[in-house]
Protein backbone atom coordinates (compact mmCIF):
# COMPACT_ATOMS: atom_id res chain seq x y z
CA UNK A 1 0.00 0.00 0.00
CA UNK A 2 1.31 3.00 -0.92
CA UNK A 3 -0.23 5.99 1.32
CA UNK A 4 -0.66 4.92 5.06
CA UNK A 5 -4.12 7.19 5.49
CA UNK A 6 -7.29 5.42 5.74
CA UNK A 7 -7.44 3.16 2.77
CA UNK A 8 -9.53 0.27 2.85
CA UNK A 9 -10.76 -1.53 -0.25
CA UNK A 10 -14.50 -2.34 0.06
CA UNK A 11 -14.23 -6.14 -1.50
CA UNK A 12 -13.54 -5.54 -4.93
CA UNK A 13 -14.16 -8.31 -4.87
CA UNK A 14 -15.02 -10.61 -8.23
CA UNK A 15 -11.89 -11.80 -9.66
CA UNK A 16 -10.32 -9.60 -12.44
CA UNK A 17 -12.93 -10.11 -15.08
CA UNK A 18 -15.75 -9.63 -12.75
CA UNK A 19 -14.56 -7.18 -10.51
CA UNK A 20 -17.12 -5.13 -8.71
CA UNK A 21 -15.82 -1.56 -10.00
CA UNK A 22 -15.99 1.31 -8.11
CA UNK A 23 -15.05 4.68 -9.19
CA UNK A 24 -15.42 8.29 -9.10
CA UNK A 25 -15.56 11.77 -10.36
CA UNK A 26 -18.36 13.12 -12.56
CA UNK A 27 -18.59 13.58 -16.15
CA UNK A 28 -15.46 15.92 -17.17
CA UNK A 29 -14.71 16.84 -13.37
CA UNK A 30 -11.53 15.63 -12.70
CA UNK A 31 -9.95 14.31 -9.47
CA UNK A 32 -8.49 18.09 -8.96
CA UNK A 33 -12.02 19.80 -9.12
CA UNK A 34 -13.91 16.84 -6.63
CA UNK A 35 -11.31 17.32 -4.23
CA UNK A 36 -11.96 21.58 -4.41
CA UNK A 37 -15.66 21.02 -4.79
CA UNK A 38 -18.14 22.70 -1.70
CA UNK A 39 -19.56 19.53 -0.12
CA UNK A 40 -22.62 20.18 -1.56
CA UNK A 41 -21.22 19.58 -5.57
CA UNK A 42 -19.43 16.73 -4.60
CA UNK A 43 -20.19 13.93 -6.97
CA UNK A 44 -18.60 10.15 -6.24
CA UNK A 45 -19.05 8.15 -9.24
CA UNK A 46 -19.02 4.19 -9.17
CA UNK A 47 -19.58 1.50 -11.70
CA UNK A 48 -21.38 -2.30 -11.10
CA UNK A 49 -20.16 -5.34 -12.91
CA UNK A 50 -23.94 -5.97 -13.92
CA UNK A 51 -27.57 -3.85 -13.52
CA UNK A 52 -29.95 -4.67 -10.74
CA UNK A 53 -33.20 -6.03 -12.28
CA UNK A 54 -35.53 -5.01 -9.61
CA UNK A 55 -35.56 -2.88 -6.46
CA UNK A 56 -38.58 -4.33 -4.64
CA UNK A 57 -38.18 -5.57 -1.07
CA UNK A 58 -37.53 -9.22 -0.98
CA UNK A 59 -36.51 -9.15 -4.20
CA UNK A 60 -33.12 -8.12 -4.92
CA UNK A 61 -31.48 -9.99 -7.60
CA UNK A 62 -28.03 -10.31 -5.37
CA UNK A 63 -24.54 -8.33 -6.34
CA UNK A 64 -22.99 -5.28 -5.50
CA UNK A 65 -26.14 -3.80 -3.26
CA UNK A 66 -24.72 -0.26 -2.98
CA UNK A 67 -27.97 0.97 -5.17
CA UNK A 68 -30.36 -1.22 -2.91
CA UNK A 69 -28.77 -0.43 0.26
CA UNK A 70 -28.35 3.60 -0.14
CA UNK A 71 -31.89 4.17 -0.99
CA UNK A 72 -33.55 1.51 1.73
CA UNK A 73 -32.20 2.29 5.67
CA UNK A 74 -31.87 -1.39 7.35
CA UNK A 75 -32.36 -2.40 10.79
CA UNK A 76 -28.95 -2.77 11.80
CA UNK A 77 -25.78 -1.02 10.26
CA UNK A 78 -22.79 -2.58 9.95
CA UNK A 79 -19.88 -0.67 10.46
CA UNK A 80 -16.54 -0.15 8.48
CA UNK A 81 -14.80 -2.43 11.02
CA UNK A 82 -17.86 -5.28 10.95
CA UNK A 83 -19.70 -4.22 14.11
CA UNK A 84 -22.96 -3.87 14.36
CA UNK A 85 -25.18 -0.80 15.51
CA UNK A 86 -28.89 0.41 15.48
CA UNK A 87 -30.34 1.75 12.65
CA UNK A 88 -33.71 1.63 12.01
CA UNK A 89 -33.77 -0.26 16.00
CA UNK A 90 -31.91 2.11 18.24
CA UNK A 91 -32.29 -0.47 20.69
CA UNK A 92 -32.57 -3.68 20.77
CA UNK A 93 -32.70 -6.76 23.32
CA UNK A 94 -33.14 -10.57 22.91
CA UNK A 95 -34.92 -12.83 25.64
CA UNK A 96 -33.49 -15.09 28.00
CA UNK A 97 -33.56 -17.87 25.53
CA UNK A 98 -32.83 -15.95 22.20
CA UNK A 99 -36.13 -16.51 20.61
CA UNK A 100 -37.49 -13.15 20.71
CA UNK A 101 -35.46 -10.17 19.81
CA UNK A 102 -37.18 -6.95 21.26
CA UNK A 103 -36.42 -3.75 18.72
CA UNK A 104 -37.26 0.01 19.82
CA UNK A 105 -37.92 2.03 16.53
CA UNK A 106 -36.07 5.24 16.08
CA UNK A 107 -38.25 8.38 16.40
CA UNK A 108 -39.01 10.97 14.49
CA UNK A 109 -37.88 9.05 11.02
CA UNK A 110 -39.79 9.42 7.61
CA UNK A 111 -39.69 7.90 3.76
CA UNK A 112 -38.51 10.05 1.17
CA UNK A 113 -42.44 10.07 -0.07
CA UNK A 114 -43.26 11.53 3.60
CA UNK A 115 -44.97 8.45 5.48
CA UNK A 116 -43.96 8.07 8.72
CA UNK A 117 -41.56 5.22 9.47
CA UNK A 118 -43.12 3.72 12.56
CA UNK A 119 -43.08 0.16 13.79
CA UNK A 120 -45.97 -0.87 11.46
CA UNK A 121 -43.98 0.47 8.80
CA UNK A 122 -40.95 -2.19 10.03
CA UNK A 123 -43.34 -5.29 10.53
CA UNK A 124 -44.84 -4.36 6.50
CA UNK A 125 -41.53 -4.39 5.34
CA UNK A 126 -40.07 -7.55 7.03
CA UNK A 127 -43.32 -9.20 6.14
CA UNK A 128 -42.52 -8.86 2.90
CA UNK A 129 -38.94 -9.95 2.99
CA UNK A 130 -40.01 -13.26 4.67
CA UNK A 131 -42.05 -13.87 1.49
CA UNK A 132 -39.37 -12.42 -0.71
CA UNK A 133 -37.61 -15.12 -3.35
CA UNK A 134 -34.30 -13.77 -2.32
CA UNK A 135 -34.65 -12.88 1.40
CA UNK A 136 -37.42 -15.68 2.50
CA UNK A 137 -34.28 -18.27 2.87
CA UNK A 138 -32.29 -15.45 5.33
CA UNK A 139 -35.10 -14.96 7.49
CA UNK A 140 -36.62 -18.31 7.87
CA UNK A 141 -35.90 -18.92 11.37
CA UNK A 142 -38.44 -16.66 12.04
CA UNK A 143 -42.29 -17.28 12.79
CA UNK A 144 -43.92 -14.00 13.57
CA UNK A 145 -43.16 -10.13 13.54
CA UNK A 146 -45.49 -8.29 15.81
CA UNK A 147 -45.46 -4.43 16.31
CA UNK A 148 -46.65 -4.13 19.89
CA UNK A 149 -46.71 0.45 19.85
CA UNK A 150 -45.90 2.81 17.76
CA UNK A 151 -42.19 2.36 18.12
CA UNK A 152 -41.76 -1.43 18.97
CA UNK A 153 -41.50 -4.62 17.09
CA UNK A 154 -40.86 -8.27 18.77
CA UNK A 155 -39.38 -10.93 16.20
CA UNK A 156 -40.20 -13.98 17.37
CA UNK A 157 -38.01 -16.91 16.43
CA UNK A 158 -38.50 -20.61 15.94
CA UNK A 159 -34.80 -21.32 17.23
CA UNK A 160 -31.88 -18.71 18.51
CA UNK A 161 -30.32 -17.70 15.27
CA UNK A 162 -27.26 -16.22 15.77
CA UNK A 163 -26.85 -14.68 12.24
CA UNK A 164 -30.33 -12.45 12.66
CA UNK A 165 -29.19 -9.40 13.86
CA UNK A 166 -26.11 -9.55 11.20
CA UNK A 167 -29.16 -10.16 8.22
CA UNK A 168 -31.01 -7.37 9.42
CA UNK A 169 -28.55 -5.17 8.91
CA UNK A 170 -27.92 -6.12 4.70
CA UNK A 171 -30.59 -6.70 2.25
CA UNK A 172 -33.03 -8.86 4.38
CA UNK A 173 -32.90 -5.81 7.24
CA UNK A 174 -33.68 -3.26 4.39
CA UNK A 175 -37.37 -0.97 5.08
CA UNK A 176 -39.26 0.08 2.44
CA UNK A 177 -42.28 2.94 2.40
CA UNK A 178 -45.29 0.94 2.71
CA UNK A 179 -47.60 2.66 0.44
CA UNK A 180 -45.29 1.53 -2.81
CA UNK A 181 -43.68 -1.61 -0.78
CA UNK A 182 -45.67 -4.35 -3.10
CA UNK A 183 -46.12 -1.52 -5.81
CA UNK A 184 -45.17 -2.50 -9.50
CA UNK A 185 -43.29 1.02 -9.26
CA UNK A 186 -40.99 -0.32 -6.68
CA UNK A 187 -39.11 -2.26 -9.36
CA UNK A 188 -37.35 0.56 -11.03
CA UNK A 189 -38.41 3.44 -8.71
CA UNK A 190 -37.95 2.74 -5.00
CA UNK A 191 -39.08 4.53 -2.13
CA UNK A 192 -36.89 4.56 1.33
CA UNK A 193 -35.46 6.30 3.54
CA UNK A 194 -31.75 5.72 3.17
CA UNK A 195 -29.04 8.46 2.76
CA UNK A 196 -29.59 8.46 -0.90
CA UNK A 197 -32.67 8.86 -3.61
CA UNK A 198 -32.52 7.31 -6.70
CA UNK A 199 -33.13 10.13 -9.08
CA UNK A 200 -35.00 10.46 -12.39
CA UNK A 201 -32.11 10.87 -14.45
CA UNK A 202 -30.74 7.38 -13.97
CA UNK A 203 -31.03 5.15 -17.33
CA UNK A 204 -32.31 2.00 -16.20
CA UNK A 205 -29.05 -0.73 -17.12
CA UNK A 206 -26.89 1.59 -17.85
CA UNK A 207 -26.49 4.48 -15.22
CA UNK A 208 -28.02 4.98 -11.90
CA UNK A 209 -27.52 8.41 -9.74
CA UNK A 210 -28.12 9.01 -6.33
CA UNK A 211 -28.84 12.09 -5.03
CA UNK A 212 -28.28 12.59 -1.02
CA UNK A 213 -31.22 12.63 1.36
CA UNK A 214 -30.33 15.59 3.13
CA UNK A 215 -33.29 14.39 5.96
CA UNK A 216 -31.58 10.88 6.54
CA UNK A 217 -30.49 11.13 10.06
CA UNK A 218 -27.03 10.41 9.12
CA UNK A 219 -26.93 12.59 6.77
CA UNK A 220 -23.75 14.14 8.10
CA UNK A 221 -21.42 10.94 7.51
CA UNK A 222 -22.29 11.00 3.46
CA UNK A 223 -20.05 13.53 1.95
CA UNK A 224 -21.51 13.38 -1.44
CA UNK A 225 -24.03 15.20 -3.06
CA UNK A 226 -24.23 12.75 -5.67
CA UNK A 227 -23.54 9.10 -6.41
CA UNK A 228 -23.28 7.77 -10.22
CA UNK A 229 -22.96 4.38 -10.71
CA UNK A 230 -22.31 3.31 -13.88
CA UNK A 231 -22.41 -0.61 -15.72
CA UNK A 232 -19.24 -1.37 -16.78
CA UNK A 233 -19.02 -5.30 -17.14
CA UNK A 234 -15.62 -4.87 -18.66
CA UNK A 235 -12.80 -4.66 -15.72
CA UNK A 236 -10.29 -3.65 -18.48
CA UNK A 237 -13.13 -0.58 -19.98
CA UNK A 238 -12.94 0.33 -16.35
CA UNK A 239 -9.49 0.28 -15.64
CA UNK A 240 -9.10 2.25 -19.00
CA UNK A 241 -11.88 4.77 -17.89
CA UNK A 242 -9.69 5.12 -14.18
CA UNK A 243 -6.32 5.95 -16.23
CA UNK A 244 -8.75 8.62 -17.96
CA UNK A 245 -9.59 9.75 -14.54
CA UNK A 246 -13.22 9.07 -14.98
CA UNK A 247 -13.17 6.65 -11.71
CA UNK A 248 -11.80 6.53 -8.36
CA UNK A 249 -11.77 3.39 -8.27
CA UNK A 250 -11.45 -0.25 -9.64
CA UNK A 251 -10.18 -3.30 -9.29
CA UNK A 252 -6.88 -4.95 -10.67
CA UNK A 253 -6.03 -8.40 -12.01
CA UNK A 254 -2.13 -8.13 -10.61
CA UNK A 255 0.05 -6.73 -8.97
CA UNK A 256 2.14 -6.12 -12.39
CA UNK A 257 -0.77 -3.46 -13.14
CA UNK A 258 0.10 -1.18 -10.21
CA UNK A 259 2.93 -0.01 -12.54
CA UNK A 260 0.53 1.16 -14.60
CA UNK A 261 -1.00 3.52 -11.90
CA UNK A 262 1.81 6.25 -11.03
CA UNK A 263 1.52 6.92 -7.13
CA UNK A 264 1.46 10.79 -7.82
CA UNK A 265 -2.52 10.13 -8.67
CA UNK A 266 -3.18 6.97 -7.83
CA UNK A 267 -2.99 4.76 -4.55
CA UNK A 268 -2.85 0.92 -5.41
CA UNK A 269 -3.16 -2.04 -2.62
CA UNK A 270 -4.21 -5.19 -1.43
CA UNK A 271 -7.95 -5.75 0.56
CA UNK A 272 -8.62 -8.52 3.16
CA UNK A 273 -10.35 -11.33 2.59
CA UNK A 274 -13.90 -10.60 1.13
CA UNK A 275 -15.30 -12.88 -1.14
CA UNK A 276 -15.29 -16.36 -1.57
CA UNK A 277 -15.02 -17.74 -5.40
CA UNK A 278 -16.64 -21.49 -5.60
CA UNK A 279 -18.53 -24.18 -7.49
CA UNK A 280 -21.67 -24.66 -5.50
CA UNK A 281 -22.82 -27.98 -5.79
CA UNK A 282 -26.38 -27.46 -4.63
CA UNK A 283 -28.46 -30.66 -5.71
CA UNK A 284 -27.66 -32.66 -3.13
CA UNK A 285 -31.13 -33.92 -4.04
CA UNK A 286 -29.71 -35.13 -7.07
CA UNK A 287 -33.06 -33.63 -8.83
CA UNK A 288 -31.34 -32.01 -11.57
CA UNK A 289 -27.74 -34.02 -11.67
CA UNK A 290 -28.79 -37.73 -10.21
CA UNK A 291 -24.97 -38.13 -9.41
CA UNK A 292 -24.53 -35.07 -7.03
CA UNK A 293 -26.34 -36.90 -4.25
CA UNK A 294 -23.53 -38.82 -3.31
CA UNK A 295 -21.25 -37.34 -1.36
CA UNK A 296 -18.69 -39.66 -2.75
CA UNK A 297 -19.42 -37.61 -6.32
CA UNK A 298 -19.29 -34.34 -4.96
CA UNK A 299 -15.55 -35.22 -2.64
CA UNK A 300 -14.64 -36.25 -6.18
CA UNK A 301 -14.77 -33.16 -7.92
CA UNK A 302 -13.57 -31.29 -4.71
CA UNK A 303 -10.12 -33.67 -5.66
CA UNK A 304 -10.61 -32.66 -9.35
CA UNK A 305 -8.97 -29.19 -8.87
CA UNK A 306 -5.61 -28.08 -8.58
CA UNK A 307 -6.21 -24.83 -6.20
CA UNK A 308 -3.02 -23.33 -5.99
CA UNK A 309 -2.42 -23.81 -10.00
CA UNK A 310 -6.02 -21.57 -9.90
CA UNK A 311 -5.39 -19.13 -7.93
CA UNK A 312 -1.68 -18.30 -9.11
CA UNK A 313 -2.78 -18.68 -12.84
CA UNK A 314 -6.06 -16.85 -12.51
CA UNK A 315 -5.23 -14.06 -9.59
CA UNK A 316 -1.80 -14.46 -8.21
CA UNK A 317 -1.30 -11.83 -5.31
CA UNK A 318 -5.36 -12.00 -4.78
CA UNK A 319 -6.19 -15.02 -5.45
CA UNK A 320 -5.90 -18.06 -2.19
CA UNK A 321 -6.94 -21.71 -2.40
CA UNK A 322 -9.15 -22.60 -0.28
CA UNK A 323 -11.69 -25.53 0.65
CA UNK A 324 -14.09 -23.45 2.66
CA UNK A 325 -17.30 -21.40 2.73
CA UNK A 326 -16.21 -19.31 6.02
CA UNK A 327 -14.04 -16.36 5.59
CA UNK A 328 -10.11 -16.86 6.89
CA UNK A 329 -10.94 -13.54 9.15
CA UNK A 330 -13.19 -15.66 11.15
CA UNK A 331 -13.13 -18.25 13.94
CA UNK A 332 -14.96 -21.29 12.03
CA UNK A 333 -11.81 -21.13 9.81
CA UNK A 334 -9.20 -24.02 10.25
CA UNK A 335 -6.45 -23.34 8.30
CA UNK A 336 -5.68 -27.35 7.88
CA UNK A 337 -8.53 -28.26 6.66
CA UNK A 338 -7.65 -26.33 3.18
CA UNK A 339 -5.45 -29.56 2.37
CA UNK A 340 -8.32 -31.55 2.59
CA UNK A 341 -8.91 -31.94 -0.99
CA UNK A 342 -5.40 -31.37 -2.60
CA UNK A 343 -5.96 -32.60 -6.18
CA UNK A 344 -5.20 -36.06 -7.22
CA UNK A 345 -7.27 -37.27 -10.01
CA UNK A 346 -7.01 -41.19 -9.33
CA UNK A 347 -8.71 -41.10 -5.96
CA UNK A 348 -11.62 -38.74 -7.45
CA UNK A 349 -12.32 -41.28 -10.53
CA UNK A 350 -12.06 -43.91 -7.57
CA UNK A 351 -14.85 -42.23 -6.06
CA UNK A 352 -16.57 -41.98 -8.91
CA UNK A 353 -16.41 -45.69 -9.87
CA UNK A 354 -17.79 -46.52 -6.53
CA UNK A 355 -20.60 -43.77 -6.63
CA UNK A 356 -21.76 -45.91 -9.53
CA UNK A 357 -20.71 -43.45 -12.60
CA UNK A 358 -16.94 -44.72 -14.36
CA UNK A 359 -17.62 -42.86 -17.09
CA UNK A 360 -18.27 -39.85 -15.28
CA UNK A 361 -21.04 -37.81 -16.43
CA UNK A 362 -22.43 -34.71 -18.60
CA UNK A 363 -23.64 -31.61 -16.35
CA UNK A 364 -25.16 -28.08 -17.71
CA UNK A 365 -23.72 -24.89 -15.90
CA UNK A 366 -24.41 -21.49 -16.28
CA UNK A 367 -22.08 -18.91 -17.54
CA UNK A 368 -22.24 -15.65 -16.51
CA UNK A 369 -19.79 -12.08 -15.91
CA UNK A 370 -18.67 -13.67 -12.64
CA UNK A 371 -17.79 -17.46 -14.29
CA UNK A 372 -15.91 -16.95 -17.33
CA UNK A 373 -12.29 -16.24 -16.03
CA UNK A 374 -12.76 -19.63 -14.22
CA UNK A 375 -14.63 -21.64 -16.96
CA UNK A 376 -11.82 -22.98 -18.23
CA UNK A 377 -10.28 -24.15 -15.81
CA UNK A 378 -12.84 -25.67 -14.15
CA UNK A 379 -13.82 -27.56 -17.46
CA UNK A 380 -10.48 -28.86 -17.69
CA UNK A 381 -10.30 -29.92 -14.18
CA UNK A 382 -13.62 -32.16 -14.13
CA UNK A 383 -12.82 -33.49 -17.84
CA UNK A 384 -10.00 -34.61 -16.14
CA UNK A 385 -11.85 -37.20 -14.02
CA UNK A 386 -14.26 -37.91 -16.63
CA UNK A 387 -17.03 -34.67 -16.23
CA UNK A 388 -18.12 -33.00 -19.17
CA UNK A 389 -19.61 -29.49 -18.88
CA UNK A 390 -22.14 -27.69 -21.26
CA UNK A 391 -21.85 -23.84 -20.33
CA UNK A 392 -24.95 -21.90 -20.74
CA UNK A 393 -24.77 -18.29 -21.06
CA UNK A 394 -26.82 -16.54 -19.16
CA UNK A 395 -27.25 -12.94 -18.59
CA UNK A 396 -26.39 -11.81 -14.80
CA UNK A 397 -29.55 -10.23 -14.09
CA UNK A 398 -30.95 -13.72 -14.57
CA UNK A 399 -29.04 -16.02 -12.90
CA UNK A 400 -30.82 -16.06 -9.00
CA UNK A 401 -34.08 -16.36 -10.62
CA UNK A 402 -32.74 -19.40 -12.66
CA UNK A 403 -30.81 -20.81 -9.89
CA UNK A 404 -33.37 -20.65 -7.18
CA UNK A 405 -35.83 -22.11 -9.71
CA UNK A 406 -33.83 -25.16 -9.96
CA UNK A 407 -32.44 -25.23 -13.37
CA UNK A 408 -28.80 -25.98 -12.08
CA UNK A 409 -27.33 -28.46 -10.08
CA UNK A 410 -24.03 -26.74 -9.50
CA UNK A 411 -22.77 -23.35 -10.24
CA UNK A 412 -20.02 -21.30 -10.12
CA UNK A 413 -20.14 -18.08 -8.73
CA UNK A 414 -18.30 -15.60 -5.97
CA UNK A 415 -20.19 -15.14 -2.15
CA UNK A 416 -19.11 -12.07 -0.33
CA UNK A 417 -18.26 -12.85 3.33
CA UNK A 418 -20.94 -11.09 5.76
CA UNK A 419 -18.73 -10.46 8.82
CA UNK A 420 -19.80 -13.13 11.15
CA UNK A 421 -19.39 -16.77 10.93
CA UNK A 422 -23.29 -17.36 11.52
CA UNK A 423 -23.69 -15.08 8.89
CA UNK A 424 -21.56 -17.36 6.34
CA UNK A 425 -22.86 -20.26 7.83
CA UNK A 426 -26.53 -18.57 6.83
CA UNK A 427 -25.94 -17.37 3.72
CA UNK A 428 -24.06 -20.80 2.42
CA UNK A 429 -26.86 -23.27 3.67
CA UNK A 430 -29.89 -20.32 2.31
CA UNK A 431 -31.39 -18.87 -0.69
CA UNK A 432 -29.79 -19.09 -4.43
CA UNK A 433 -26.88 -21.54 -2.49
CA UNK A 434 -29.32 -23.82 -1.54
CA UNK A 435 -32.17 -23.84 -4.11
CA UNK A 436 -33.28 -27.19 -2.86
CA UNK A 437 -33.24 -26.87 0.44
CA UNK A 438 -31.24 -29.94 1.43
CA UNK A 439 -29.93 -30.69 4.89
CA UNK A 440 -29.52 -33.73 7.01
CA UNK A 441 -30.21 -33.97 11.06
CA UNK A 442 -26.31 -33.92 11.72
CA UNK A 443 -25.93 -30.43 9.80
CA UNK A 444 -29.21 -28.98 11.79
CA UNK A 445 -27.70 -30.62 15.15
CA UNK A 446 -24.60 -28.84 14.35
CA UNK A 447 -26.04 -25.30 13.64
CA UNK A 448 -28.45 -26.02 16.36
CA UNK A 449 -25.99 -25.60 18.78
CA UNK A 450 -23.63 -22.91 17.08
CA UNK A 451 -26.28 -20.75 17.29
CA UNK A 452 -27.59 -20.89 20.83
CA UNK A 453 -23.76 -21.05 22.26
CA UNK A 454 -23.27 -17.11 21.27
CA UNK A 455 -19.81 -18.54 20.94
CA UNK A 456 -18.78 -17.99 17.15
CA UNK A 457 -15.82 -20.13 17.45
CA UNK A 458 -18.71 -22.94 17.78
CA UNK A 459 -19.31 -22.70 13.80
CA UNK A 460 -15.91 -24.88 13.24
CA UNK A 461 -18.09 -27.93 13.98
CA UNK A 462 -20.41 -27.23 11.03
CA UNK A 463 -17.55 -26.17 8.79
CA UNK A 464 -15.69 -29.21 9.39
CA UNK A 465 -19.11 -31.03 8.51
CA UNK A 466 -19.57 -29.49 5.50
CA UNK A 467 -15.99 -29.80 4.35
CA UNK A 468 -15.84 -33.57 4.81
CA UNK A 469 -19.33 -34.12 3.21
CA UNK A 470 -18.16 -32.08 0.18
CA UNK A 471 -21.20 -30.10 0.86
CA UNK A 472 -19.88 -27.31 -2.16
CA UNK A 473 -16.50 -27.26 -3.69
CA UNK A 474 -14.75 -24.05 -2.79
CA UNK A 475 -11.96 -22.90 -4.76
CA UNK A 476 -10.47 -19.48 -3.81
CA UNK A 477 -11.13 -16.73 -1.33
CA UNK A 478 -10.15 -12.99 -2.80
CA UNK A 479 -8.50 -10.33 -1.34
CA UNK A 480 -8.96 -8.15 -3.99
CA UNK A 481 -6.16 -5.77 -5.38
CA UNK A 482 -7.12 -2.38 -5.90
CA UNK A 483 -6.36 1.00 -7.44
CA UNK A 484 -7.91 4.35 -5.74
CA UNK A 485 -7.19 8.01 -7.31
CA UNK A 486 -4.96 10.77 -4.76
CA UNK A 487 -8.18 13.11 -4.38
CA UNK A 488 -10.72 10.14 -2.21
CA UNK A 489 -9.79 8.23 0.91
CA UNK A 490 -10.99 4.69 0.34
CA UNK A 491 -11.74 2.92 3.74
CA UNK A 492 -12.23 -0.82 2.54
CA UNK A 493 -14.95 -2.05 5.12
CA UNK A 494 -15.12 -5.60 6.27
CA UNK A 495 -18.17 -6.45 4.34
CA UNK A 496 -18.08 -5.17 0.85
CA UNK A 497 -20.37 -3.34 -1.41
CA UNK A 498 -23.16 -2.20 1.01
CA UNK A 499 -22.75 1.39 0.59
CA UNK A 500 -20.66 4.64 0.07
CA UNK A 501 -19.38 4.81 3.57
CA UNK A 502 -15.97 3.25 2.18
CA UNK A 503 -15.46 6.87 0.08
CA UNK A 504 -15.04 9.98 1.57
CA UNK A 505 -12.86 13.53 0.08
CA UNK A 506 -9.44 13.23 0.83
CA UNK A 507 -8.29 15.89 3.28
Amino acid sequence: MTRAKSLRVAGLALAAAAAVVLAGCSAGESGEDAEEAPQEDRTLRLALSAPPSNFSIGAWSGGDATLFLSVYDTVFHRNLDGSLSGGIAEEWEYNDDSTQLTLTIRDGVEFTNGEVLDAQAVVAALDVARAGASTAANLASVTDIEATDESTVVISLARPDASLIPILSGVSGAIGAPEVLTAESSQLEPVGSGAYTLSDESTAGATYILEKNEDFYDAESYPFSTVEMQVIADSTAAQNAMKAGQLHVTGLSNKDQFAQFPADQFTTGVSLPGTLGALWLVDREGVVVPALADARVRQAINLAFDREAIATGLGSGYLHPTAQVFSPSGAAFHEDLTATYDLDVEEAKNLLTEAGYPDGFAVTMPSTVMSTQFESAIGQALADIGITVTWESVPFQDFYAKVLGGSYGMFFMFNGFSGSDAGDANASLAGVFNPFGSTTDELEALLAEANASGDEAAFGAVNEYLVEQAWFAPMVYITPLYVVSNDIDYTPPVVANQNVLPFAPAE
